[in-house]
């Protein structure tokens, strides 16, 4: 630091640092909060008020807190500024020249895709997908191909964690996605049939770095009409082949 210039600090902001940097790591109640870093109760309070309104953090069914989507558009903006986003480009926009298809990337956050960067194909029809929106994991083809190396037992956590399922729900649930991530391990992409929204198909294929680490995903979205099923193969190996040459720009080696 030069001469002459003094370190100063905020010590509400450094606080309300410590408190997203904790539930980073976990979800937990204000007293949680209170205790483990030794915040004032009155400063706790106001800070995750502040917090959740402007949805930073959220609160859960039982009470404690996590990180809300608000966080997702630093997160973005994060991940845009990165070599993935910029190294994929090319690609994407390749994809989508090859066919008449919208490409997307999409980046795991708190365990759910969001998209990274779109590419609009060359036909008419534009879909309302934005930089920044999330998608479900396991109905969507950018989530489904992200979720591929998960374990069984990650994957169940991760649907216990939501509240709205009951466990016959969950039942049903995993053993649909026990087939696509088999299917999406065996010929390297999945396919999404209007799981998530009438009407739309979606192929997508996972990307990984250069520890074999699936880091992103991405996908083409299309009319029901415009992908039928004759079609998948063809338009899968092709999403396949895009993600494995992104792969590789990201210093991927492995043959999976």
């Amino acid at each position: 630091m030069a001469q002459g210039t003094k370190e100063y600090s905020v010590p509400a902001i450094e606080k309300t640092i410590l408190i997203l940097n904790a539930l980073s790591e976990a979800e937990l109640s204000a007293s949680d909060l209170h205790s483990q870093l030794k915040l004032p109760k009155s400063t706790t309070f106001v800070i995750m008020n502040t917090l959740e309104q402007n949805d930073l953090i959220q609160k859960t069914p039982d009470g404690k807190y996590r990180l809300g989507h608000g966080v997702l558009r630093w997160g973005i903006s994060y991940f845009k500024a990165m070599d993935l986003v910029r190294i994929a480009r090319p690609f994407l926009e390749s994809l989508a020249q090859e066919t008449p298809f919208t490409a997307h990337l999409a980046v795991p956050v708190e365990n759910k895709p969001v998209y990274a960067d779109k590419v609009e194909g060359k036909g008419f029809v534009r879909f309302a997908t934005t930089i920044g929106q999330a998608q479900p994991l396991f109905q969507s083809s950018v989530g489904k191909a992200i979720a591929a190396d998960m374990t069984e037992e990650e994957i169940v956590h991760i649907l216990n964690q939501d509240a709205t399922l009951s466990t016959q729900q969950i039942d049903r649930m995993l053993e649909k996605i026990r087939g696509d991530v088999l299917f999406v391990r065996e010929h390297g992409f999945v396919i999404e049939d209007q799981e998530f929204e009438e009407g739309i198909r979606c192929i997508g294929a996972p990307i990984r770095n250069s520890s074999g680490e699936i880091i992103a995903s991405i996908s083409i979205t299309s009319l029901v009409k415009d992908l039928p099923a004759i079609k998948f193969l063809t338009i899968g190996n092709l999403v396949k082949e895009t993600a494995g040459q992104i792969s590789r720009a990201m210093g991927y080696l492995g043959g999976k």
